[in-house]
């Protein structure tokens, strides 16, 4: 049977009662629980962590997970009869459209910017019939990013280059709600006018802006790092990595000790962990620690990044 004509068999037996949602990115899953929908969560990735209820559901078997993020088993996704799928970013765009064509209600996210994510959050309470607790969570994201916000050191904005991956190097673009975040927390985000949500950038060109701050992306039993064979890019770099690379002594956040580790699962969750996301790069972006008393969403762990330095 071709793809085209499965998607379309299985799409004649999606029930019209109760949501039945496979979120295909972790941070909708984690959305998804906020607004008090947990239980018609039917598919989730290996990704979603957030509420802890999540992966206590995968383990028991209750939830059960269709890929990663790229890897998206889509035979898994359609056997789930889903209601409603959530899909987010350039790289699952076209699986998005693939799945409206087939005639299955998709909601898909865009986050250039802070305020993409908010109308994505409304949107979706508006599709479960839940905009009164969609506008409850977006009100609480933006109080606690001005709370946030307002505690920003009073200081000439350091220069940052957040190192999405050491290998494919990039960073936060024009297109980048972490851009957004770097900014409000009191950082000047290098290549953060180019086009594009992680535009390409060559250590040359990082050398060349001399950074105060580097970031490097970090999550637990993450491994690496990984500079040939099919594991190239996985996993995280090290701070010697970086301190060793050409022309580091012209760095200045290589001289300086300002090159730091940031939890990858809290700046890379678009939704209620944005609060958490910007405690963080206040936090590794100023070398400081926030009061722990840091607002939080209902159902979010208290996850604080440990400050690592060179």
């Amino acid at each position: 049977m071709s793809l085209t004509l499965l998607l379309w068999v299985m799409s004649a037996s999606v029930a019209a009662a109760d949501d039945r949602i496979v979120a295909l990115t972790a941070n909708w899953a984690h959305t998804v629980a906020e607004l008090g929908a947990i239980d018609e969560l039917v598919g989730v990735t290996r990704y979603a962590i957030y509420p802890a209820a999540i992966p206590e559901r995968v383990a028991s078997g209750a939830l059960p997970v269709v890929g990663g993020y790229v890897d998206i088993n889509l035979e898994k996704v359609l056997a789930l009869s889903p209601t409603l799928v959530l899909t987010a970013t350039d790289l699952q765009r076209p699986l998005a459209s693939q799945l409206r064509q087939a005639g299955y209600v998709v909601i898909h996210m865009e986050s250039a910017s802070l305020e993409q994510i908010y109308e994505a959050i409304t949107e979706l309470g508006g599709v479960l019939d839940r905009t009164g607790e969609a506008s409850a969570l977006n009100q609480q994201i933006q109080a606690s990013l001005a709370r946030l916000s307002a505690m920003v050191p009073k200081a000439e904005p350091p220069r940052v280059y957040y190192e999405l991956n050491y290998y494919y190097k990039c960073a936060p673009g024009q297109d980048s709600y972490i851009t957004d975040l770097i900014r409000l927390a009191g950082g000047q985000p290098l290549f953060g006018d180019r086009p594009g949500a992680a535009p390409a950038v060559s250590w040359p060109e990082v050398v060349s802006a001399d950074p105060e701050v580097i970031l490097i992306p970090d999550w637990s039993g993450a491994g690496g790092p990984h500079f040939s064979g099919p594991e190239a890019g996985n996993g995280t770099t090290t701070v010697a990595e970086v301190s060793q690379r050409e022309n580091a002594s012209k760095v200045s956040a290589i001289t300086q000790h300002s090159v730091r580790f940031i939890d990858s699962a809290v700046t890379k969750q678009p939704g209620p962990m944005l609060p958490l996301a910007l405690q963080a790069f206040i936090e590794q972006i100023h070398g400081i620690e926030l009061p722990a008393e840091v607002p939080e969403s209902k159902s979010s762990v208290n996850s604080v990044t440990e400050q690592k330095t060179l």
